[in-house]
């Protein structure tokens, strides 16, 4: 079994994180790496953040989980720009975690039928994933926040199966 900790990483300029090990209630926050300066500031940033935050010696995730930029599905919705920072976050993600910290990486269509039972458009999801946070406890903040911690939950889920049987909605009696 798994016995180290989880960081869960929702990438963007404002970036949600959450941390634990899978079994304990996860810490959570969020970060904004851009002031409207150029990508290479908002990079910078990150990166400074990544080394004074998490590579500490009592406070260095084992493992590390982001949420894919599926650009695919991004097209038109999103401007080339946009795209263009969150496959940059994910590349200096990669770079840092190289030799140093296992990374994983999961779509937003696999975390939310994990965590809400359905895919659902980001709209209505994002307001759901918040109030099932909350109901298991993790009075997050924002939506940022929130997606962290269902993907931090998501991959907890996979390193300790129990993780998923007690929070899943898949997994849930359902009330008729």
């Amino acid at each position: 079994m798994f016995k180290g900790s989880v960081l869960a990483l929702d990438l963007a300029t404002t970036t949600g994180w959450a941390y634990g090990p899978p079994r304990g209630a996860p810490k959570f926050g969020h970060v904004r790496f851009s002031n409207g300066g150029s990508r290479a500031s908002t990079y910078r940033n990150f990166r400074a953040w990544l080394e004074d935050k998490w590579n500490v010696r009592d406070h260095q995730p084992d493992l590390i989980v982001y949420e894919s930029a599926n650009v695919q599905f991004m097209a038109g919705k999103t401007n080339i720009e946009t795209i263009k920072m969150l496959i940059g976050l994910t590349e200096h993600l990669e770079e840092w975690c190289h030799n140093k910290v296992e990374l994983r990486e999961a779509t937003t269509a696999q975390v939310r039928a994990h965590f809400l039972g359905m895919n659902l458009k980001s709209a209505i999801a994002k307001p759901m994933v918040v109030e099932r946070c909350r109901q298991l406890g993790w009075m997050v903040g924002t939506s940022d926040e929130g997606d962290a911690c269902a993907l931090w939950n998501y991959q907890c889920s996979f390193l300790d199966p129990e993780v998923g049987v007690r929070t899943s909605p898949l997994f849930q009696k359902r009330r008729g």
